[in-house]
């Protein structure tokens, strides 16, 4: 079937001439563009014979018809006439088609109707060439603006859906009560349920936008969802080492803490929790980076689990070190000796004599009542030091 449109009475311009000329071949311009969809961009290729025919097709040729019509009739083209790109850019997504191939069939398609009008246009004709290739370019580029839209509208949506459905699963599978609320979180999913997991969670830059490349390369099985700033992993126990590894690359930067394997329910929520005090801890500490488990940072845990102490502990062994240490030295002996153990060994770390660590370390018993040199109050300088001298961990 082709498209024979009668010019209106009246001086007839070369525009309209040539607009004439491409509707006459109209089926033949939209057979065109559907071969160069199938040979430039290969998610069109994959795609069924018959949903070419009836939902790619369709809108290229009303793609056409919406802009030559207009010219038959001395109008301006108007884009909103293709009430069909927006629904198409949805289209596309529920097809899994991605947002650049699908912008790309617009570029074939701009370069396949401009062929056809120079093969239109005549050598008396030629002055056409400039107005209809303006209007034309103008007219594709917002065809794919308002399909993109709608892509990028629908996608949101999607994504906004799938969070709120992984955040139930998620949630769902952490208060289950028992046996019979674990089998009714399976159904009610449709997803087959681990016998155990072993929880992780990711905080850093970008590692919440990141959450589609982590549940894709995770193992098989995995619950993944929104977690505060972060994402909560659920891994099918056995889960290794490299497991872990390959959640850190995905995630560059991200702080990973994780824990033990734990059935679903609320054996599972209490170790997710002991993962999030973990990564509170990590915080604290100013970690930003690195992987840790239940056995890593255990002072670090201590600490967080009591602030209020931490934060009298700090202000009495900080607070008096800082008001008498000008320049640091004894802050700086301090420190080497709790690593050491040694007055020698400190000595020689420090460039000074033995005499002058036995003193300072004597100054700081006399500043914060606590002696460096008696373990059971050594212990207390070491978790008042901590909060400030923690240092980045990362395997």
């Amino acid at each position: 079937m082709t498209n024979v449109v009668p010019l209106p009475p009246g001086e007839v311009r070369p525009v309209q001439v040539v607009a004439q000329r491409v509707l006459d071949d109209l089926d033949g311009v939209v057979a065109r563009m559907g071969e160069a969809y199938r040979q430039g961009v290969p998610e069109y290729a994959a795609l069924a014979p018959e949903v070419m025919a009836t939902e790619v097709l369709p809108v290229s040729r009303r793609l056409v018809e919406a802009f030559f019509w207009p010219i038959l009739a001395s109008k301006e083209p108007e884009i909103a006439a293709v009430a069909e790109l927006t629904d198409m850019g949805r289209r596309r997504l529920e097809m899994g088609v991605p947002l650049e191939p699908m912008l790309h069939v617009y570029r074939l398609a701009g370069r396949v109707v401009w062929d056809a009008v120079v093969a239109a246009t005549g050598p008396e004709e030629q002055g056409a060439l400039a107005e209809l290739g303006a209007k034309w370019m103008d007219f594709v580029d917002r065809a794919a603006s308002v399909a993109a839209a709608a892509y990028l509208a629908a996608s949101h949506d999607h994504l906004r859906r799938l969070d709120a459905r992984r955040r139930e699963l998620l949630e769902a599978v952490l208060a289950a009560a028992d046996a019979a609320e674990i089998t009714a979180t399976a159904i009610r999913f449709a997803t087959v349920l681990a016998h155990a997991y072993v929880p992780a969670l990711l905080v850093g830059e970008g590692a919440a936008g990141r959450i589609d490349v982590l549940a894709e390369d995770a193992p098989r099985g995995t619950i993944a969802g929104p977690r505060g700033a972060g994402v909560l992993l659920l891994l099918p126990a056995p889960a290794g080492r490299k497991d872990l590894e390959m959640l850190a690359r995905r995630a560059p930067g991200a702080l990973v803490t994780f824990g033990r394997p734990a059935p679903p329910g609320l054996e599972l929520a209490r170790e997710v929790a002991g993962v999030e005090s973990l990564m509170s801890a990590a915080h604290a500490a100013g970690i930003s980076a690195g992987r840790f488990g239940p056995e890593d940072l255990l002072l670090e845990q201590l600490l967080c689990g009591a602030p209020g102490a931490s934060t009298a502990l700090r202000a009495r062994v900080v607070g008096a070190l800082e008001g008498r240490d000008h320049g640091g030295l004894i802050t700086s002996t301090l420190k080497t000796f709790l690593s050491t153990g040694s007055v020698p060994e400190t000595a020689r770390k420090e460039s000074v004599h033995a005499n002058t660590v036995s003193y300072r370390l004597r100054r700081v018993a006399e500043l914060t009542g606590f002696d460096p040199r008696v373990p059971a109050q050594a212990a207390f300088l070491v978790l008042a030091l901590i909060p400030r001298e923690m240092k980045k961990v990362d395997e």
